[in-house]
């Protein structure tokens, strides 16, 4: 046998439609051949190890392809694999991804220590002196340094496959799409990472919609008349509990005339749109550029369930590129790309404000905005412009929240902002007060 791991039909063939549909597996594949002459076997394997439920080696085994048993159980044996596995098994797609993300980083891991020349070495029928053990030891390692990354990854494909789901509408996507939208999140480093981000943030944004409906209870406007038992007034409550009046309440509550305090709720009211200006600029890349992405796409989030209209507008000494996004309806090429354009050149605050206000202008359905400006930037603004700016924002009621990526914010940011939100190390705990703000 070549394959080290029992398999059947069904299992051969979910490796195989993968493997079909896998443009990025397949690339792979052809670069291991220079560190691993068995590296398609192994990676087969592999999958399987994923993929399956019980999962148990082969008792024989072609000599050469030993190796691939060293190497699977150095995977096997620990926690990690354990974990990442409750998220793959019977999962075509999620084994494939782990798969890739294993075999990379084993390889990867492979050069670093250079064992690659070794291996081949023994595969070709030489001798190598504790190569077995230090495949195992690597392999473990591999395992755990990408166990965290495997369930980033699965919450972030989960996430933009959410996205756009309204009520009573499932967009199923086919597995061969699947396995391709996993291509492009693998093979483009920088919308891997943002899609790893972008998982954690969804969460905390409807952590925090949900916590402010919980806790907000409205403000006490009137009294009125109808049969809501959270709203009863304290004398209809002792009515309740009074023998003789207990009917009497009874018969009110099904006419609908107990009296009961009439609540205006600021949730129940219509928000505006939000309007999202990323910074584009040279200074944003990397580290900043992949937090303001993964929070500018997870804003989708709570535009759907508030029911807003969402824009983003992407900027650096000019505007560079917009969409408007229906949050109910969103595809997930609309979030690739947008994941996807950088520009990077310098920083003009003027032309990105003066945009978002002729859109608010053009679209009845933009008033009472929400404008989110998101920069690390420093740049001056005109009085004349700081003069129109605050009177339209005035007019329109509209809001302008700046977070400023940096550690301090500038007295530019102040003049124009509403609030200012100073995020300096991107944590989790300073992302929240962004949603805050919006919800």
């Amino acid at each position: 046998m070549k394959n080290v791991i029992k398999h059947d039909a069904y299992d051969k063939k979910s490796f195989e439609r993968f493997l079909k549909n896998s443009k990025y597996l397949q690339k792979l594949l052809n670069y291991y051949s220079q560190y691993h002459p068995i590296h398609e076997k192994l990676a087969e394997d592999t999958f399987y190890a994923f993929f399956k439920y019980v999962v148990e080696f082969n008792e024989h085994i072609e000599e050469k392809f030993k190796i691939n048993k060293a190497i699977l159980e150095g995977a096997m044996k620990n926690i990690e694999y354990e974990k990442s596995k409750l998220l793959t098994e019977l999962d075509e797609v999620n084994a494939g991804t782990a798969t890739i993300m294993f075999c990379e980083k084993f390889f990867e891991n492979l050069k670093l220590k250079k064992l690659n020349k070794e291996l081949k070495k023994y595969i070709s029928g030489g001798k190598s002196k504790d190569l077995e053990e230090k495949l195992k030891e690597t392999a473990k390692e591999t395992m755990k340094e990408i166990s965290n990354e495997i369930f980033d990854v699965f919450e972030g494909y989960k996430s933009i496959k959410n996205f756009g789901k309204g009520k009573g509408d499932k967009k199923i996507l086919s597995v061969e799409d699947k396995i391709k939208l996993a291509d492009k999140i693998l093979q483009n480093k920088k919308i891997k990472e943002i899609i790893k981000k972008l998982g954690k943030l969804r969460l905390i944004a409807i952590n925090e919609y949900k916590s402010k409906i919980r806790h907000y209870s409205g403000d006490v406007y009137s009294i009125k008349i109808g049969r809501d038992l959270k709203k009863l007034l304290p004398k209809e409550i002792v009515n309740f509990s009074d023998e003789i009046l207990y009917y009497d309440f009874l018969r009110r509550y099904m006419d609908k005339k107990l009296l009961i305090y009439d609540i205006y709720n600021k949730l129940e009211r219509q928000k505006g749109p939000i309007i999202v200006l990323l910074d584009h600029s040279g200074s944003m890349y990397g580290e900043r550029e992949i937090w303001g992405k993964a929070v500018a796409i997870s804003l989708i989030e709570i535009a759907k369930r508030e029911n807003r209209n969402l824009y983003y507008i992407a900027f650096d000494d000019g505007v560079r590129f917009e969409k408007k996004i229906n949050p109910k309806d969103v595809s997930i090429d609309e979030i690739i790309e947008i994941a996807s354009i950088y520009f990077g050149g310098g920083t003009n605050f003027e032309e990105p404000l003066y945009r978002a206000v002729n859109i608010i202008k053009e679209n009845k359905t933009f008033k009472n905005a929400d404008i989110l400006f998101i920069t690390d930037g420093y740049a001056e603004v005109s009085n004349k412009f700081l003069k129109e700016f605050n009177m339209f924002k005035n007019e329109n009621n509209v809001k302008l929240i700046s977070v400023f990526v940096e550690t301090f914010p500038t007295e530019t940011l102040k003049m124009i902002s509403d609030e200012v939100i100073k995020v300096y190390d991107l944590a989790d705990e300073e992302t929240k007060k962004i949603y805050k703000s919006l919800v």
